[in-house]
C-alpha cells in the first residue's frame, strides 16, 4: 500500500489538501497548527461552512475518495495529511 504524508500550510483562502482518488483506502489529517482549521468538500469553503478541526486534533476517513479542502481564520496553519492508497 502506497502511503504518503505531507505538510500543508492553510490560511484564509481555501486550499485543496487531498485530491479525489478512487484508489484511496483511507486518510488522516492532523491539525499541527495553533488555530482551528475547517475542512470540507468544496473549493469555495468558508470557516462558517466547514467541519472544525481543533489544534492538535486528528480526523480520519476510510470511505471518502473525494477532494478535501481546508481553510482557517488566520494564516500559517499547519496540517499533516496522510493518504493511503491501494495498489493500482
Amino acid at each position: 500500500m502506497p502511503k504518503s504524508t505531507i505538510s500543508v500550510k492553510v490560511g484564509t483562502t481555501p486550499v485543496r489538501v487531498l485530491a479525489a482518488n478512487p484508489l484511496r483506502l483511507s486518510y488522516a489529517i492532523v491539525n499541527a497548527g495553533s488555530a482551528v482549521v475547517y475542512l470540507g468538500a468544496a473549493d469555495g469553503l468558508t470557516t462558517d461552512q466547514g467541519e472544525p478541526l481543533q489544534s492538535g486534533a486528528m480526523v480520519s476517513d476510510d470511505t471518502d475518495k473525494e477532494d478535501v479542502y481546508a481553510v482557517a481564520a488566520s494564516s500559517g496553519q499547519d496540517l499533516r495529511v496522510t493518504d493511503i492508497l491501494k495498489e493500482a
